[in-house]
């Protein structure tokens, strides 16, 4: 019987996205007279990249394990591949918005 694998990777990504995203919106609503206010502008939007990123590897890994696992297209396989393409369009957006 094959050993399951540790989902210590999933977490520990997911984690540093939600961080990520925690961050970005502090700094949203950080005032502009504060002594990092020069860099609130620009510094959120690469947060909500990075956590957008982040997220997708996480869900991605987590959707890849539980695929090789089931061997099928089950529930737990479908909800976190539509949430890492999810969160990889919202990465995009924002970085369209940065550039824009």
């Amino acid at each position: 019987m094959p050993t399951g694998r540790s989902r210590i990777t999933e977490f520990v990504t997911g984690i540093a996205g939600l961080l990520a995203v925690g961050v970005g919106a502090w700094m949203y609503y950080a005032p502009s007279d504060w002594f990092l206010g020069g860099l609130v502008e620009g510094w959120y939007f690469g947060m909500f990249i990075v956590a957008g990123v982040l997220l997708t590897i996480a869900f991605g890994f987590l959707a890849r394990m539980d695929y090789v696992r089931d061997s099928a297209w089950t529930l737990g396989v479908v909800v976190p591949t539509v949430l890492a393409l999810a969160a990889f369009g919202a990465a995009i957006i924002f970085a369209l918005i940065w550039i824009l």
